[in-house]
């Protein structure tokens, strides 16, 4: 049962100002590294699935998948994710996804191998569409797709068409810079408000 005395809602509300700053600071570092200065495009940036994919991206680096074992790993362990999910209709629902798009999100015999030659190739470099697979808990593929062309316009992210067709992306690792700076400013704020 939630406390509610004055001290107690202080610290609540001290927290969420904190987080609230951090976002809009967040937003604010990427607009101000963005190559554009197009009103439109910086709005984009502001979104939620920038700082969606950001995260991702950041995490990705933190966690060390950096080999392509580390990436057919983790393909690995999404799957392993998406036949939890195909068992949990409920949670499925909370996360707007049906059991279709769950289970197209998946790793196959023939998806799984382009991701790992790519990787293999390329450090980072990912097929946009695997990219979307890895991110269908919080996005469309389609807003993957334009999250990464609004990345590019930016110059947080290269893409460039392989010979099969598809588009490989992979980041010049300053959203990751950014996304880091915004919690380690966060962490400390916390740690001096003595929230933490």
């Amino acid at each position: 049962m939630l406390e509610w005395n004055g001290d107690e809602l202080a610290l609540d509300i001290s927290l969420l100002e904190q987080v609230r700053a951090a976002r809009i600071g967040f937003s604010d570092r990427v607009c101000a590294a963005s190559q554009s200065t197009d009103d439109k495009h910086l709005a984009q940036l502001r979104s939620e699935p920038t700082y969606l994919m950001a995260e991702f991206l950041y995490s990705m680096k933190v966690f060390g998948i950096n080999t392509a074992e580390d990436i057919e790993r983790f393909a690995d362990l999404h799957n392993d994710y998406v036949v939890s999910l195909t068992r949990d209709p409920a949670k499925l629902q909370r996360l707007g996804l049906s059991q279709d798009r769950a289970l197209a999100s998946m790793f196959t015999a023939d998806t799984k191998p382009r991701l790992i030659q790519n990787w293999a190739e390329k450090a980072g470099a990912i097929d946009q569409s695997n990219l979307g697979r890895f991110l269908v808990a919080v996005m469309s593929s389609e807003t993957c797709r334009k999250t990464l062309i609004d990345f590019e316009t930016a110059g947080f992210m290269q893409r460039k068409r392989s010979p099969y067709g598809t588009m490989v992306v992979w980041s010049t690792g300053t959203i990751e810079e950014i996304f880091g700076e915004m919690l380690r400013d966060l962490r400390l704020s916390l740690q001096q408000l003595k929230i933490l």
